[in-house]
């Protein structure tokens, strides 16, 4: 008899190929791979600029994201979101950022690399202003890590008050799926909808990526965690997470199968807003 783990049943779950034609993502005219910045001839790349093009740069981390998972989780869900966000947006994609600042409670656990908030605002500043010295004037930033949106909003404060025309916008993609709406869809039984460090929606959504590098049999389920705020957003952060194991939530429920139509749900709303934002180009920033 075949021994059936989690692991062999997320992988099973996943013999759908991840194309853009499969899911359905992928347009009329649009093309197959996103054009990417480090392949540009310097000729290619003047045409690019005059055309006033869009620049997309993902941002990551890596960091321990609990036994079950990769510590590039952040930066494979980015990467993955963003090659198809540029391709609908036709915008050029910038290598990942991978080394940023981690939190307290999780720069302690073995694997994660953590630059201070501080220099990181100072290096988040340096890729835009070098960006805008190209001869970019619309950038997103695509983010899939929390510690990055500190320093990144302070970089985008900085480099717009210093470049006319510079029109800079950050999205995180987990915050384009709210608890409230998660918790309606019914893939996790949560109070939060699946979301929290290492949990059932961030493991999916990698698994979407890369089910090769998800061990689920190697982590147990945790209890949810609580609701502090009644779905309103905060920020808390602690020196030390005594006990904590790195991840959170109810890892059983996680899937590919989840993870695909999670991504998808988010790309469609990142592609949204992007097409809204350069649609209206008078507007002033956030309200």
């Amino acid at each position: 008899m075949t021994h059936l783990t989690r692991r062999s049943l997320l992988l099973a779950g996943t013999s759908i190929p991840l194309a853009l034609e499969a899911t359905g993502l992928q347009g009329v005219g649009q093309p197959a791979e996103p054009e990417c910045f480090e392949l540009l001839t310097g000729r290619r790349l003047a045409a690019t600029i005059e055309s006033g093009r869009l620049a997309l740069l993902p941002c990551g981390s890596l960091e321990y994201h609990g036994p079950h998972n990769p510590l590039g989780t952040d930066s494979l869900i980015i990467s993955g979101i963003a090659e198809r966000v540029a391709i609908r947006t036709n915008a050029v994609l910038l290598p990942v950022v991978n080394f940023t600042h981690c939190p307290a409670h999780t720069a302690s656990f073995q694997g994660t690399l953590s630059v201070r908030p501080e220099v990181m605002t100072l290096y988040f500043e340096e890729i835009l202003r070098s960006l805008t010295g190209a001869g970019f004037r619309r950038i997103l930033v695509l983010n899939g890590h929390d510690g990055n949106i500190g320093p990144a909003r302070g970089a985008i404060s900085r480099v717009t008050a210093e470049v006319p025309a510079a029109s800079i916008l950050l999205v995180s993609w987990w915050e384009t799926l709210p608890s409230d709406e998660m918790v309606k869809l019914d893939l996790f039984h949560q109070a939060n909808g699946g979301h929290g460090h290492g949990g059932p929606l961030e493991t999916s959504a990698v698994a979407a990526f890369h089910p090769n590098l998800v061990e689920l049999d190697r982590a147990r389920d945790l209890s949810p965690p609580p609701d502090f705020s009644a779905g309103f957003p905060y920020y808390l952060e602690k020196s030390a997470a005594e006990g904590w194991p790195g991840y959170s939530g109810l890892i059983s429920e996680a899937s590919a199968e989840k993870g695909k139509r999670i991504v998808a749900m988010s790309e469609d709303r990142i592609v949204e807003l992007v097409q809204k934002w350069l649609e209206a180009p008078t507007l002033p920033g956030s309200w």
